[in-house]
């Protein structure tokens, strides 16, 4: 099998996982918003976004650091059990922690919700045995996957057979606790039947100094990415608020799933070719996710922007239209945070630019919390959707500045206006739909594949765009494969 083979599979298996990361919103959210409504999905939301904050602390930096580190040993058993050992050591430590900060920060809240506040604590402390890092720096993705898949598919099917009513909140967050044990039990599994665990040549202080550096990046990532969240509830006390807001940002992450699918599978490859000075492969893989994060997210922006009152209607129900301009705020997010994941865990990391891409993310940070506090109290979710807008775009543009002094970036001007154009159709096209049929359900049935027909058509045979010309020989050579 050639590397380039063995990356388009493993690129296939994590493409996979992504598909059922977009199934489980898909099939659920139809039914879980109308039983729980917005006011229960934004307490659940906020309980998760604070866990997930203390999840950050608790890791500690370690699934990037450790990511780089085990793709660099993963050829040598000895180094590698050492290298386990010693990041499994550090995540419990840290695990434990982060699981008491949690209960102090959070005490007095515990009355109003004790089984969810208990459910995330459990979550924070099972992070300790995720070993995801494990599983990415060794490209276990075809483990990783058939196990993902799995679970998920388990996951649909407890949702719609244990939550019936608005009380059963509790039973719906406690069903992903459910799968975090389940990950973790398979990954701990996976991870002590393949390593010896050793007592021996340990040395954790060595890795405190990258970790540290990992962590106030990742600390300073939760900040503007959950506390908007967190801030919006403190000022507005509106649970409907927050339910309307992570439920669109939710949404919308989910069409980032195949871009982040594809920089999961190249950042342990990566980092690699970096530490073998492979720079020409690096620069044809990073100008390859460049143009292939323009002609996917331009044009789902769009169709986020005019389909936004379909969408939400038909996902989430009536209950939910009040988001409809939040969605249309928050589209063109998959577009930024993929131009911004390009290069700072792509571009960045692998070349042990630290420092850099701390700075990036503090100075996000910094402006996230400003615009919150600013915008928030006036705007309330609306607010909220600016500044992470607003934050994600200036972060873009501080990554890309220190990513192209560090890799040539063939900007592909020709595409993105060949990209912009045909994305445009997409405006007359919807706007006939919506006037031959009368329900959001018809219009999106409709309208998405008759948008992507024109989209792919003029970009083959109008424009040629390369992207997607290669993108479907590959599929076509996978397909001819698979059938013989």
């Amino acid at each position: 099998m050639t590397p380039l083979t063995d990356l388009k599979n493993k690129f296939i298996y994590q493409l996979l996982v992504s598909a059922t990361q977009l199934l489980v919103p898909l099939l659920t959210y139809p039914y879980i918003t109308r039983v729980l409504g917005p006011a229960n999905l934004g307490k659940i939301n906020y309980v998760d976004f604070v866990a997930q904050v203390f999840a950050i602390f608790a890791a500690f930096g370690i699934p990037f650091y450790a990511t780089r580190e085990i793709s660099m040993v993963r050829d040598d058993p000895g180094k590698r059990s050492i290298l386990v050992t010693e990041m499994a050591l550090l995540s419990l430590f840290f695990s434990v922690l982060a699981t008491a900060g949690f209960i102090l920060f959070t005490w007095r809240s515990w009355h109003s919700s004790p089984v969810l506040y208990t459910l995330a604590m459990v979550n924070i402390l099972l992070s300790a045995f995720s070993f995801e890092w494990y599983l990415q720096g060794t490209e276990a993705f075809r483990f990783s996957a058939i196990r993902t898949v799995s679970v998920r598919l388990a996951m649909i099917a407890a949702f719609y057979l244990l939550v019936k009513k608005e009380a059963d909140y509790t039973v719906y967050f406690g069903i992903f606790t459910a799968a975090v044990f389940i990950f973790a039990l398979l990954n701990s599994y996976k991870l002590f039947s393949e390593n010896q665990l050793t007592g021996r040549q340990l040395h954790l202080k060595k890795h405190l100094k990258p970790l540290w550096h990992f962590f106030l990046t990742s600390s300073a990532i939760s900040i503007y990415i959950y506390f908007d969240t967190i801030i919006l509830q403190r000022l507005t006390h509106n649970d409907q608020a927050v339910g309307y807001y992570t439920l669109v940002l939710k949404m919308v992450k989910i069409f980032l799933l195949v871009i982040l699918a594809i920089g999961t599978v190249l950042m342990p490859r990566l980092s690699y070719l970096a530490s073998t000075g492979n720079t020409a492969a690096i620069s044809k893989h990073l100008d390859q996710l460049l143009r292939f994060i323009i002609v996917t997210a331009i044009p789902v922006g769009t169709g986020l922007v005019i389909l936004a009152p379909e969408i939400i209607g038909t996902v989430a129900g009536e209950k939910f239209l009040p988001a409809v301009p939040l969605m249309r705020i928050l589209a063109f997010l998959p577009l930024i945070i993929g131009l911004s994941n390009l290069f700072c865990f792509q571009t960045l990391v692998p070349f042990n630019q630290e420092k850099k891409f701390l700075g990036t993310v503090v100075t996000g940070c910094l402006v996230s919390i400003s615009l919150n506090f600013l915008l928030i109290p006036h705007l309330q979710e609306s607010g909220a959707a600016i500044s992470n807008m607003v934050t994600e775009f200036i972060i873009t543009l501080i990554s890309g500045y220190y990513a192209v002094k560090i890799m040539k970036f063939n900007i592909p001007v020709f595409i993105i206006l060949q990209t912009v154009i045909t994305s445009l159709l997409f405006i007359p096209l919807i706007m006939g739909c919506r006037y031959l049929f009368s329900t959001p359900l018809m219009v999106l049935l409709v309208s998405i594949p008759a948008c992507m027909f024109v989209y792919f058509a003029c970009q083959v045979f109008l424009f040629n765009n390369s992207v997607i010309r290669e993108t479907m020989d590959y599929l076509q050579s996978s397909l001819k494969r698979s059938t013989n």
